[in-house]
């Protein structure tokens, strides 16, 4: 009896269903075995022999029952393909502050770890892109917070500067200089008695060097003044003698009540300190030829 020819589901290629190898099969088996060109044993055994060769390369994911360990390995392995060997090459974001200080040090000690984790290079540079964006964002958070706080300090020195002015004259007057001179030589004369305050007055900004436009930093006025009423008040030419009750604490060179006995002999026995009282009172030391 002649072989029997039938074709393949698409009709195009014939395949042999006589007595030969493909015969016992069933049209779909027949149509797969045509799509994969075997049309005897040989072609097979080749095909199969192919495949083996393929899958010697092949990795193989665990499965659900392998142990942590066994997973780890497994990861450990196929993670060398990708690790680089020189390290981590970051590239840089293009959206970072102008001053951002980029810590290249804290990137290559990074990327070893993710070298000893085995990141693929995409997955590293996005932690790395994370890492930088973050340490970009809070320094701009405490670059604005400090700007803030700079331009609040300059503000309060501007109002506190022209308050002074307003009550003492212009910095360069004997009385705006002398009302920080007293406040400067009450917290000097405070501190020698053990009464160091000198850092509450720093945060005040009070007692620094005018800038050159004459500005003194004073960032509160009440600072200054408080200072000079406890040295108008409290101290006397050699010490604290008005804290502890001695000394009426007038200044006997005010316009408006004087007390001329107290200033006959404070001019003879401490002109210099004379002088300072006559200025703190507002008044021309030339008039009392000092």
């Amino acid at each position: 009896m002649d072989d029997q020819i039938d074709f393949s589901a698409d009709g195009q290629e014939p395949i042999d269903t006589g007595g030969g190898f493909l015969s016992g099969l069933s049209e779909e088996h027949r149509a797969f075995a045509s799509e994969n060109g075997w049309q005897d044993t040989g072609s097979v055994l080749n095909g199969y022999r192919a495949l083996q060769d393929q899958l010697t390369d092949a990795v193989m994911l665990p499965s659900e029952a392998a142990s942590a360990d066994e997973k780890s390995a497994f990861y450990g392995d196929i993670s060398k393909s990708w690790t680089p060997k020189n390290g981590y090459q970051f590239k840089m974001p293009e959206t970072l502050p102008e001053r951002f200080p980029y810590d290249q040090a804290f990137a290559e000690e990074a990327g070893g770890w993710f070298q000893e984790a085995g990141l693929h290079p995409e997955a590293a540079q996005k932690l790395h892109d994370s890492w930088v964006g973050k340490m970009a964002e809070q320094y701009t958070n405490q670059e604005n917070t400090a700007a803030s706080a700079a331009l609040e300090q300059a503000q309060a020195a501007e109002t506190a500067h022209y308050d002074l002015v307003r009550e003492y004259g212009p910095p360069e007057s004997d009385g705006y200089q002398n009302v920080v001179a007293k406040a400067d030589r009450a917290l000097t004369n405070l501190k020698a008695s053990g009464l160091d305050i000198t850092g509450w007055f720093a945060d005040k900004g009070a007692l620094t060097k005018a800038d050159e436009n004459g500005l003194q930093q004073v960032a509160d006025p009440v600072a200054v003044k408080l200072l000079s009423f406890i040295h108008d008040r409290s101290f006397a030419e050699d010490g604290l003698s008005g804290l502890s009750g001695g000394g009426s604490g007038a200044n006997p060179f005010d316009a408006d009540s004087p007390n001329l006995k107290e200033q006959s002999e404070l001019l003879e026995r401490s002109p210099a300190r004379a002088r300072q009282m006559i200025m703190a009172a507002g008044r021309d030391p030339a008039l009392f030829r000092v």
